[in-house]
């Protein structure tokens, strides 16, 4: 994910939460990255602990399921590409994200993009909860893939 590209739109409106293991995220209302480690500060509004909630979707990494872009839309007949909405879908599009175009400028080629799919055992759904973005372990000092991000969905009625 492009965090100077994040850092810029954010300016000095973001939330850093530090997770339980040490690792500094920088965070808006619908997209939470991680800070890179030779990255010393960050001017923010506020610095928390991170929330139960995207610590989980972080640590359950298992429960991803992979997904691609499945179409972008344009919401209003007249609007521009900052208006554009961008849905992922897992296989047979079972389960849909749709995110904004300022989200959708934050995922690299090179990215792994997966969803968070919460199920409901009783009713037998699921839902798309999350987009979670990983860095590939060929680009990565860990020896596996590496979570750098989430994005939460926008508001969007298909």
């Amino acid at each position: 994910m492009k965090f100077q590209k994040f850092v810029k739109a954010l300016g000095s409106d973001g939330i850093v939460y530090n997770r339980k293991n040490g690792e500094r995220w920088l965070a808006s209302d619908k997209v939470f990255m991680k800070i890179p480690e030779d990255i010393r500060s960050v001017t923010c509004t506020e610095v928390a602990d991170m929330p139960e909630f995207v610590e989980n979707i972080i640590n359950y990494d298992s429960f991803t399921d992979p997904c691609d872009l499945h179409k972008a839309v344009m919401p209003y007949a007249d609007g521009v590409i900052k208006d554009c909405v961008r849905i992922y879908a897992t296989e047979g599009a079972q389960n849909k994200v749709a995110i904004d175009n300022s989200a959708y400028a934050l995922i690299e080629r090179k990215d792994i993009v997966e969803m968070f799919v919460k199920f409901n055992a009783e009713e037998e759904t699921s839902e798309g909860k999350a987009l979670v973005i990983k860095r590939p372990a060929k680009f990565s000092s860990a020896e596996d893939e590496e979570v750098l991000g989430l994005i939460f969905p926008t508001d969007y009625e298909e």
